[in-house]
């Protein structure tokens, strides 16, 4: 009987020193190592994301351009889908040069059936407004929606406001008769 009482003795002060640390205050709140990656989303009408094959979005700040791929629909299981933000150019007012190019921007890796938002990783994006271009092409090569505006990143807070932001992100909306708008 003696043997199963130091045992008993030694589990309950620990039981009772893990369940003092385990608690939380009511109002404390933790955050996690969850981030955000910083760049800009764009969100397509249906009606156009359905007629492009080929969109590229150019954010520039700071007298430097970059040119990112986007992909707005999801690949259907025949289809081979396009890398998800390759690096396609960076340029400098008179000057270009091909960071990483994307292996596959044939029109079939852009066709599928579920309309996406299209999101382009910039890293380092700023708080301060910035230039963006939003080129469309058609399986032709055509171009169906060129244009341009200025928006203003934000950082987001993928754990609350009392926690430090991930990346700043931007939103774009284009509409079906190709309005291209901030938001």
């Amino acid at each position: 009987m003696r043997r199963r009482n130091v045992g008993l003795a030694l589990c309950l002060p620990a039981l009772a020193l893990l369940t003092a640390c385990g608690g939380s205050a009511g109002d404390t709140h933790r955050c996690t190592l969850m981030d955000a990656p910083a760049g800009i989303r764009v969100k397509t009408a249906p009606e156009l994301a359905g007629k492009v094959a080929d969109a590229a979005l150019t954010a520039c700040w700071d007298g430097v351009c970059r040119k990112r791929a986007l992909r707005l629909r999801e690949t259907g299981p025949e289809e081979t889908a396009s890398p998800g933000d390759p690096v396609l150019t960076t340029e400098s007012p008179g000057k270009s040069a091909t960071a990483a190019a994307s292996p596959d921007t044939t029109p079939s890796a852009a066709r599928g059936r579920f309309v996406l938002p299209g999101f382009a990783r910039l890293p380092g994006l700023p708080g301060k407004p910035i230039r963006v271009s939003l080129v469309f092409k058609d399986s032709r090569g055509a171009t169906v929606l060129d244009r341009q505006t200025r928006v203003t990143p934000k950082p987001i807070y993928p754990n609350g406001r009392d926690c430090s932001p991930g990346g700043r992100q931007a939103r774009l909306t284009v509409t079906g008769k190709g309005a291209l708008l901030a938001r």
